[in-house]
């Protein structure tokens, strides 16, 4: 009987080793699966809200761009033609 339990203890270690690498191989690759997937509806919100404001700056950019590359004669134009669109105060 003593040789039984002396020839399974090794395979009882094994086994429990082989056990032990395949469950942390297991609960690794669902971790890192969570997180590569884990986008909550809050993150969303946010992630569009960010967007929104970059378009809003893109277009802002744009504008100033134009402003500043633009020769002065156009500029005074389109100055003057805001000045006339204006009512009388």
């Amino acid at each position: 009987m003593t040789e039984i339990v002396a020839v399974s203890a090794p395979f009882i270690m094994v086994i429990a080793i082989v056990a032990i690498v395949f469950g942390s191989k297991i609960v690794r690759t669902k971790m890192l699966t969570e997180a590569k997937s884990g986008r909550s509806h809050a993150d969303e919100a946010i992630i569009g809200q960010m967007q929104q404001q970059i378009d809003r700056l893109t277009d802002r950019v744009q504008v100033l761009e134009r402003l500043v590359t633009d020769d002065d004669r156009r500029l005074s134009r389109e100055i003057d033609g805001l000045r006339d669109r204006r009512p009388p105060a």
